[in-house]
């Protein structure tokens, strides 16, 4: 019983001793150089991989405790982390709003990284980054399908058949007017009296042969006169069944192409 009474009492001073030597290094314990950001701040758009120009509203959420301002960051990819670029930041919180604005006009096309820095009172800061954006290098390529598309078939158009143009013949008509005349022939000339015979003296009885000469150049002038005539009318026959065939025809093959046309539509 002495024994428990003199180990009761050192026991509780060997605990008290444990918990302000616990205190003690808490108090020198040093704090952590940097905060861990809160997992309800980021961006969320533009988001990774997404291609973007112009004027670009970084969306997203800047909240942390004690916290002091959020700033934005852009730099172009290869580069080290020395190579951010400041465009934009505020001193308020944002929860799930407009963050700032990007202007990429002026910016080379290329792929950029965007970083939302979040600063704690004392200076501390938590980070937050949007890879692989794509800037001024228009919209993304569409990935070609495995299967050719399927060349249409070409239809046919019917093309009309050039109708032919028909002929008109000129037919060469028999001048009925005048009759040529053939030259007398050497006998009928022969025959003929000359001037000096028929100076105005009267004929003599033996006329006679010299009338029958006159009837005979008569007779075969009046033979070739017939004759070319006969002639003329013949050709002009000939060359107005010609040309009555040569039209007969042309319609007939007119018909028929289109008969054909009519068939094969």
């Amino acid at each position: 019983m002495r024994e428990n009474l003199v180990l009761h009492p050192i026991s509780k001073l060997i605990r008290a001793g444990i918990v302000l030597l616990g205190l003690f290094l808490g108090l020198l314990a040093p704090s952590a150089p940097v905060a861990l950001g809160q997992t309800s701040s980021g961006i969320t758009s533009p988001t990774p991989g997404s291609s973007v120009s112009g004027s670009v509203p970084i969306m997203g959420t800047a909240v942390i405790d004690t916290f002091q301002r959020y700033e934005l960051y852009f730099k172009q990819e290869p580069s080290g982390d020395d190579s951010y670029v400041y465009f934009d930041g505020q001193t308020q919180q944002v929860v799930n709003g407009q963050l700032g604005t990007w202007e990429t006009g002026g910016l080379a096309p290329g792929i950029y990284t965007i970083r939302l820095r979040v600063v704690k009172a004392d200076g501390n800061y938590a980070e937050f980054f949007v890879p692989n954006v794509s800037v001024n290098q228009g919209p993304a390529s569409t990935p070609t399908p495995d299967q050719p598309t399927p060349t249409p078939i070409p239809t046919a158009t019917f093309t009309p058949v050039p109708q032919p143009t028909p002929v008109i013949a000129e037919v060469e008509q028999p001048d009925l007017g005048e009759t040529a005349t053939p030259e007398p022939s050497p006998e009928a000339v022969a025959l003929a009296p000359s001037e000096s015979e028929a100076g105005g003296q009267p004929a003599p009885e033996n006329a006679a042969p010299e009338s029958t000469g006159n009837s005979v150049t008569r007779a075969i002038s009046e033979t070739f006169g017939l004759d070319k005539l006969r002639a003329q009318f013949f050709r002009g026959v000939r060359y107005s069944a010609a040309a009555f065939l040569i039209v007969a025809a042309l319609f007939i093959g007119r018909k028929l192409i289109e008969w054909a046309l009519t068939q094969y539509r």
